[in-house]
């Protein structure tokens, strides 16, 4: 009894630190939003996301915590690997909302859950809990009553935003997967830190640092960066990792769902945008949706790990 209390109690930090990393990936959208608006470049922006959220938490682990910078040598690989999703996750994804309808884009990415759901019961030829059944339906429901995806036309969608729609699918789940994997041998902190790096050395490669435009360089701007590489970037990436030794793939995939709910409550408050009641009632599907898996069995979600 009290091991399977101490399951429970696990389990729900994992889903914890899912919520606050959502509520400040909702805060990350409004922000690159507004740099976005200003003139930022998408490329400039991930570039300068992952650089300053990597040196944050190099001098957290730095300050106090040097033992965990050791990489075992096995890992190496895993953890360029997983740099290299970070480096590619949000530029597809910025990528595709600049070209397609945001709420078309949306809906495209979030359906990676629904794919891993189906991956999982591929690879290990059985049917998924009813619990992930049900919070995948409404939490995808959900979705699709927040974006409004319906009343939106989809003839003439642009091709490449449909590619790169598809290509933020493919680097979601690696990025998940990839985490997973690095996160049975380094810690949170250290995989976040060290991928982020690993991610804003590629966009240099791509971006050098003279190449960005001057104009770039504002107080008002590089105080927005600094928040999108701190809040946007090195908390929320740190925690959905530490989620991930709580809970598999498949169920922070369906519980990070929960982004788009922090960032539609968030833009409501913060630029006024209005929200309806079947947008509203999407919010909640979400909520009870994410909320449905804490209550999933210990030995299922085991077993789906394992």
């Amino acid at each position: 009894m009290i091991g399977e209390r101490r399951n429970t109690t696990y389990r729900l930090v994992g889903y914890l630190m899912i919520v606050v990393a959502t509520v400040l990936f909702g805060f990350n959208g409004t922000l690159s939003r507004l740099l976005f608006d200003d003139g930022v470049s998408p490329i400039t922006l991930v570039e300068m996301r992952m650089l300053i959220g990597g040196v944050c938490l190099l001098v957290v682990l730095l300050a106090g915590r040097r033992k965990e910078l050791k990489v075992p040598l096995r890992s190496v690989g895993w953890l360029f690997a997983f740099g290299l999703s970070l480096a590619f996750v949000t530029f597809t994804y910025f990528v595709a909302i600049s070209r397609l309808p945001i709420a078309i884009a949306l809906v495209i990415q979030f359906s990676a859950s629904a794919w891993m759901v189906l991956g999982e019961a591929i690879w290990y030829r059985r049917i998924p809990s009813v619990y992930v059944l049900v919070a995948l339906v409404l939490t995808f429901g959900g979705i699709l009553l927040v974006t409004g995806v319906w009343r939106l036309s989809l003839n003439g969608l642009d091709s490449i935003g449909l590619l790169f729609a598809t290509l933020a699918i493919l680097t979601y789940i690696a990025y998940l997967l990839l985490g997973r994997r690095v996160g049975r041998d380094i810690p949170p902190l250290t995989t976040t830190g060290l991928g982020a790096l690993i991610a804003g050395g590629f966009w240099l490669v791509v971006q050098p640092p003279w190449s960005i435009p001057a104009n770039t360089w504002t107080p008002n701007r590089l105080f927005l960066i600094f928040l999108v590489g701190t809040i946007g970037m090195a908390i929320p990436f740190s925690l959905v990792l530490g989620s991930l030794r709580r809970i598999d793939a498949t169920r922070v995939g369906i519980a990070s769902m929960l982004e788009l709910v922090a960032a539609g409550v968030i833009a409501y408050f913060w630029l006024g945008q209005h929200l309806d009641g079947r947008q509203l009632t999407g919010c909640l599907l979400v909520m009870v949706g994410v909320a449905i898996l804490q209550y999933e069995k210990q030995d299922i979600q085991n077993a789906s790990a394992n």
